[in-house]
């Protein structure tokens, strides 16, 4: 069993060399004629799109989206807006603060033109869009092109590939909105592990619920994946599963992944600490121009592998192949 996890580790090392996805695909061919009518004139002519109108006149927004671009928009129907002000509690679109609508509205906006070609040829990976992060960085976009196209997890694209004359526009079923760190954590696949360890936590920490928090935070999370996992379950005879490991021992590894802050990869220096809220330290190492960490029990060579998935309370970095450890010593 230990030598297939082996194997499956060393598989999912070679497929982790995932990156941001450019939103400016195009292979420079034009294969679809172009029409003459904007994104803005194309919503106005589709009555199911009527409350995308009314919100981006209401924010300001329909004159960007006529300029130039070109931008991706995926565009919310009207039951998609019936559903997003229910849920949360707005009486109609002016009840909506306009810097939050604002903001919404741009997380459905890439720019570029992203047709549904690439994704679906990626199957899962993350999109740049226009909405605003802390300290002025853009949110993440997570898609999953498995089996049609879904975006953070809830909004499905139900008509796609509507040409405009300044981008293109995908029909979606619900609002996406602004994502949280929980955002990302419950919709990649990859984290899948480090979620279940979060839940496990629950009764005796608050990051559970703080990573669901827009109001708490930003923290940056260096979350390993599945496989990184395997490494440390095969460390002990009694754990199969992440729940196995014992509850006060799992909260101190969970909360060594953590630090306070929105730590952008282009800000990690090598040779640097940061102090965790488990309270150890992590060391930044550059190997060869990649970036690696030490943790607080002095294991070298943590790869940060995917770097920058940002969500409004934080950001997300990625570590193929190993857990990092506090010093178990204190």
């Amino acid at each position: 069993m230990k030598k297939v996890l082996k194997t499956q580790r060393l598989i999912a090392f070679l497929l982790m060399g995932l990156v941001l996805v450019s939103c400016n695909i195009d292979d420079g061919v034009e294969t679809i004629p172009i029409p003459e009518t904007d994104i803005v004139e194309i919503a106005v002519a589709n009555a199911d799109l009527t409350s995308l109108v009314a919100a981006l006149q209401r924010a300001d927004l329909a004159n960007t989206l006529k300029g130039s671009g070109p931008f991706t928009v995926f565009a919310p129907t009207n039951d998609a807006f019936s559903s997003f002000l229910s849920t949360n509690g707005f009486a109609n679109l002016e009840a909506v603060p306009t810097d939050l609508l604002t903001q919404v509205l741009l997380n459905h906006v890439l720019t570029g033109r992203v047709d549904s070609a690439p994704l679906i040829n990626l199957q899962r990976n993350y999109l740049q869009t226009l909405a605003d992060g802390p300290g002025g960085s853009k949110l993440s976009l997570y898609f999953d092109a498995v089996n049609g196209i879904t975006l953070n997890g809830s909004s499905s694209v139900s008509q796609g590939d509507v040409v405009a004359s300044n981008g293109i526009i995908h029909v979606v079923d619900q609002v996406i909105g602004l994502p949280t760190l929980d955002t990302f954590i419950n919709s990649d696949d990859n984290f899948e592990i480090f979620e279940t360890a979060i839940d496990a936590i629950a009764p005796i920490s608050d990051l559970p619920n703080s990573i669901k928090d827009t109001s708490e935070g930003p923290f940056t999370i260096f979350i390993p994946i599945k496989h990184a996992f395997d490494n440390l379950l095969m460390t002990n005879d009694d754990w199969n599963f992440v729940s196995d490991i014992e509850e006060n021992l799992l909260t101190s590894v969970v909360e060594h992944h953590f630090i306070n802050g929105n730590l952008r990869s282009t800000s990690i220096v090598a040779g640097e600490m940061e102090t965790t809220l488990e309270g150890d330290e992590i060391t930044f190492v550059s190997l060869d121009g990649n970036l690696e960490i030490t943790d607080g029990s002095g294991n070298e060579g943590a790869i940060i592998g995917i770097t920058d998935i940002q969500a409004i309370n934080g950001i997300i970095h990625a570590i193929p192949n190993n857990v990092l450890l506090p010093d178990t010593t204190n």
